[in-house]
């Protein structure tokens, strides 16, 4: 699925202007919904590794242990929930937990993306 999105995307921007490019362009393709790469922030148990249902689950604990739901796909709502993830190492830590997250994070690895020190981030 992931491969054919990612097919997709190079028509629409043009197969020439991808060849150019390819090396400063990264897909990060959620396949079921992005709240799913999410999950693992919250939970520890099989819930974390969910690809259906996705947005309801993580309300069920947004609820709880932030105060607030996404009821709108609104950035506010992301930027506070995904900040553990600008921790490389959470985000290693988790990206098992979802195949289409650790594909993600394989292109990373294949296109030699380096992160910076941690502690400045």
């Amino acid at each position: 699925q992931i491969n054919k999105v990612i097919d997709k995307f190079i028509k629409v921007i043009g197969k020439n202007f991808y060849e150019k490019n390819q090396d400063r362009i990264i897909f990060a393709i959620a396949v079921n919904a992005i709240e799913c790469w999410l999950l693992p922030l919250y939970y520890t148990d099989k819930r974390k590794s969910k690809t259906t249902n996705c947005l309801d689950t993580l309300n069920q604990i947004l609820e709880k242990k932030e105060g607030f739901t996404i009821d709108e796909k609104k950035p506010v709502y992301y930027r506070t929930i995904v900040k553990p993830y600008q921790k490389h190492r959470k985000l290693s830590k988790h990206h098992a937990d979802n195949p289409s997250l650790e594909i993600f994070l394989q292109h990373l690895d294949a296109k030699n993306i380096e992160f910076i020190n941690e502690d400045n981030w």
